[in-house]
């Protein structure tokens, strides 16, 4: 469902900034083939990092970033409740991922990007058999 809904978004953003396939995959640093099975079948979308580079590159707002991956915004509390110490928190913010997301989404909240960044690494993780 999530990768529907992401692929969906993919081809409005492009159209809505006036961008052809070969000229997002150029901004991504892929090949236009790579590109067009990602924006048409979603099949290579399961790297994170991956993601949040087409996020910034075709200029997803924080609002449609926590719909296309349907994550619910959290409290302070439920933050506090997954991130136990301090030091976890403060690396959370300091983190490039953090801060991409900051200046692209400038007005989505610290908790939400957190949460974000922690659903989406845990995903990740148990792709690979790893717990967090």
């Amino acid at each position: 469902m999530i990768t529907k809904r992401l692929t969906q978004q993919m081809f409005l953003h492009r159209k809505k900034l006036g961008l052809k396939q070969h000229e997002v995959a150029e901004l991504l640093g892929k090949s236009e083939k790579t590109y067009q099975r990602l924006e048409s079948t979603g099949r290579g979308l399961s790297d994170i990092f991956d993601i949040l580079e087409i996020f910034q590159v075709l200029h997803f707002s924080t609002t449609e970033i926590v719909n296309v991956l349907g994550l619910p915004p959290l409290t302070l509390s439920e933050i506090t409740e997954v991130y136990q110490d301090e030091e976890t928190l403060k690396s959370i913010r300091e983190n490039s991922i953090c801060s991409a997301i900051r200046q692209t989404c400038g007005e989505m909240e610290t908790s939400t990007i957190e949460r974000l960044i922690f659903t989406l690494m845990k995903e990740q993780c148990e792709r690979k058999g790893n717990s967090v």
